[in-house]
């Protein structure tokens, strides 16, 4: 997935930030996120239902793009506002030849700002830097949010050669530029989601990855373009193993490439590793013992680690008799996964099988696939009484307990009329979730008398689970608060991290952590926080996104971190100071 990111600047090592929001006179015109006088104050808004176009409103942003460096105006330049919440509401326009950018019908709400310009560095409106959270603009109705002026820094550029082992130039290889992101608890190497992070070879072997942030990169290649026949049979062969620069296939043995806002390193140079290349073999059945002919089998990396290296999947169609067959696949580990052709419905079944590929083929591998489990629910309130919005705004969903692991299934929801749900396709260890605006939270998911909400429910494919209870409450928690420097300046440059004292909570899903940005006075503001825990808060710049739930992060935030707790339904201001900690 691609993001655009509103206009980050980088420039001799300091980021050019929006200038400071002014108060408005009488006769003035609003800054971002600061409502004119008389302006009411913003409802809740609803989700926008499948298939409805988003809704349209009376707010308009403004502002400009130009370059960091010789401040020219930056032509052509997307701009696009996304709303935070699920009302779908936004927009997006591309600057004229001054510039100039204007974004409006846009309803009442707290908006990110995003921008893209090929060969540009892509930011968030508010960033300090690549990787932080952006600032939120909040706009209530008939507010024109005027002077939003970024500057648009050139990205870096990686550029190179792509080599088979003879020194002859390879064409057709997948070219990534990856670095290490916090997602997951923890720092896993993705690919740089910028635009030109990934490049295909030339007929000289030639790459050329631009758009790239400032930061530490590693590069990956990929490619099956060539395989060399060396068995007299023809059934074995030799390929190109996925490798990372400067010619390895261990990403612990790479070289690390550190790039500056615009710089161009050029010169990286390498050759392909050159590897067995196996073949997987096999039937898939179903749950019956009978072919599941035309069902799509997909190869992929099994290591989360190998996330950057997605592009190296390999698919294979079922044969009428349930026979399969991969070819040419490098050594590693796989999951073999099989799933149904189209959008799966309540019967349809789907498998997952690890593999490990060596230097020699694998043969006789059986693929039984199965229903998966399904969930038998009702949602209900608090206080007992009838809810006051319809079944068919709400949205039930399970997602996976653990981080990066790949489920089977696709699960699908249909709320009824009485509020009882059913959801199918499920496996795996699942988180329960609902939701729902007019103010409504989830206070608590219960199976069989249990509390399940934080630890989850396990699925075992063809199975049923009954008797699940998603308790959804108006009393939920509201915490906000300023943040101001030493000077006791508002600051809308950090990150707010708020994360509870017990340790155990700080899981990747948790219901207890949470970090945000301020908004353009410096204030930020967040709701439904679970009740009952002992917390703490702190704020500190630079913060990579995803950072704020790295337990290694955390445990030197806690020193520093100001505690509070909350009681159900309880509002309460805390104000915090900027911490000096460094991520």
């Amino acid at each position: 997935m691609r993001y655009l990111v509103f206009v980050l600047t980088i420039a001799a090592g300091t980021a050019l930030l929006a200038q400071a929001p002014q108060p408005t006179a009488p006769g003035q015109t609003a800054q971002p996120g600061q409502p004119a006088p008389g302006q009411p104050t913003r409802m809740p808004a609803r989700p926008t239902r499948p298939g409805e176009p988003p809704p349209k409103g009376t707010a308009i942003i403004r502002g400009t793009v130009v370059a960091a460096v010789t401040g020219a105006p930056v032509r052509r330049a997307q701009v696009r506002a996304m709303a935070m919440d699920a009302s779908g509401g936004g927009g997006v326009t591309s600057t004229d030849g001054e510039g100039r950018f204007e974004i409006k019908e846009l309803p009442a709400g707290r908006y990110s700002l995003m921008a893209q310009k090929g060969g540009f560095v892509t930011g968030q409106y508010g960033q300090r830097r690549p990787g932080e959270q952006g600032t939120p603009i909040e706009l209530v109705d008939a507010q024109t949010a005027e002077k939003v002026n970024f500057s648009l820094a050139r990205g870096g550029v990686i550029a190179g050669r792509i080599l088979d082992d003879g020194g002859e130039p390879v064409s057709g290889t997948q070219v990534t530029a990856v670095r290490y992101v916090f997602m997951g608890g923890g720092r896993r190497l993705m690919p740089a989601g910028a635009e030109g992070s990934n490049d295909r070879t030339d007929d000289q072997g030639g790459f050329r990855l631009f758009g790239l942030p400032p930061g530490d990169y590693y590069v990956s290649a990929v490619s099956r373009s060539m395989i060399i026949v060396t068995g007299g049979n023809n059934t074995e062969a030799d390929g190109f193993a996925p490798t990372y620069y400067p010619g390895t296939p261990n990403i612990g043995e790479a070289t690390r490439i550190p790039l500056k806002a615009g710089q161009e390193m050029t010169g990286a140079n390498f050759a392909m590793i050159v590897a067995r290349m196996a073949r997987v073999r096999g039937r898939a059945m179903n749950s019956r013992g009978e072919p599941v002919p035309r069902m799509m089998l997909m190869l992929s990396p099994g290591d989360p680690a190998q996330m950057s290296m997605m592009m190296n999947m390999s698919n294979a169609m079922v044969r009428s008799d349930g026979s399969f067959e991969f070819t040419n696949v490098p050594p590693g580990r796989y999951n073999l996964q099989a799933r149904p052709n189209g959008m799966p419905d309540a019967t349809a079944e789907f498998a997952i099988v690890p593999i490990t590929v060596g230097n020699d083929d694998i043969d006789n591998v059986l693929v039984t696939t199965s229903v998966g489990a399904t969930a038998h629910g009702v949602i209900t309130t608090d206080d007992g009484a009838a809810p006051t919005f319809r079944p068919g705004e709400v949205q039930v969903s399970a997602t996976t307990a653990e981080p990066m692991v790949m489920a089977g299934g696709m699960p699908q929801t249909k709320v009824n009329d009485d509020f009882t749900f059913t959801m199918s396709g499920l496996s795996d260890r699942r988180l329960i979730r609902a939701f729902v605006t007019g103010g409504w939270y989830v206070k608590g998911v219960f199976q069989g008398g249990n509390e399940v909400t934080d630890t989850g429910i396990d699925f075992v494919p063809g199975r049923a689970v009954e008797g699940i209870e998603i308790v959804l409450t108006r009393k939920a928690t509201d915490l906000s608060g300023l943040v101001t420097d030493d000077r006791n300046r508002p600051v809308v440059d950090a990150s707010v991290v708020i994360f509870p004292v017990n340790r155990e909570r700080w899981t990747s899903q948790s219901r207890y952590l949470r970090t945000l940005r301020p908004d353009t006075q410096g204030r930020y503001a967040i709701k439904a926080l679970p009740p009952g825990e002992d917390y703490l808060i702190i704020a500190v710049q630079n913060l990579e996104q995803g950072q704020g739930g790295d337990p290694d992060f955390l445990d030197r935030a806690r020193e520093e971190a100001k505690p509070f707790t909350l009681n159900e339904g309880e509002a309460k201001a805390i104000d915090i100071k900027l911490s000096k900690l460094q991520p």
